[in-house]
């Protein structure tokens, strides 16, 4: 059943990719959103991961202490969602009517497609060095790649987010993320 849940994780990925590309072709058919349509596609992007996460809560299970103490996994997620949809309205109003500054030119789509390509490997590694190291390392290669050189800042930022999502998730959530099977026995 969890290789069935998994497929169907990335049949709902392709179709929210696919509904991108038709959105694409939506804002450049109309002339009010044809110079922002880089702006709205990130916007629109960012709606549904959130709601690609909004479902995913629906397979989080819930133990009865949780339940009873009125904040379970599925609290955060949903709360976030919620509020994402008056920071998306708000950030559609802007584009629309305030600022109505076209695009600027993007020459970058290498590195763009290298990094949700790297995105992609850091997610398939999850299951094989675990969750911490993965989005550690992912982190630190983006901000080498980005040209950031500050020594501190390259340790200090993938760290400070390896403690943030321990303590947000372990502790509080009590949502485990993965070890990695390199790393299940001595963390468990």
């Amino acid at each position: 059943m969890n290789k069935l849940a998994n497929l169907s994780y990335w049949w709902i990925l392709g179709g929210l990719t696919l509904l991108l590309v038709g959105l694409y072709f939506l804002f450049n058919s109309m002339e009010r959103t044809k110079p922002v349509k880089g702006q709205l596609l990130c916007l629109c992007g960012m709606d549904l991961i959130t709601l690609l996460f909004y479902l995913l809560t629906f397979s989080l299970r819930v133990s009865k202490i949780a339940a009873e103490a009125g904040a379970t996994p599925r609290t955060m997620p949903r709360l976030w969602a919620f509020l994402m949809v008056f920071v998306s309205a708000g950030a559609a109003y802007a584009i629309l009517k305030s600022s109505r500054k076209p695009d600027e030119k993007f020459d970058r789509w290498v590195f763009a497609l290298l990094v949700g390509a790297g995105s992609i490997f850091s997610v398939i590694m999850f299951n094989i060095i675990g969750y911490y190291l993965s989005s550690a390392i992912f982190i630190l290669v983006v901000m080498l790649a980005m040209g950031e050189r500050n020594r501190l800042q390259l340790v200090l930022v993938p760290l400070a987010w390896c403690v943030f999502t321990y303590f947000v998730f372990y502790k509080l959530l009590y949502i485990s993320l993965p070890f990695g099977s390199l790393f299940t026995g001595l963390f468990r």
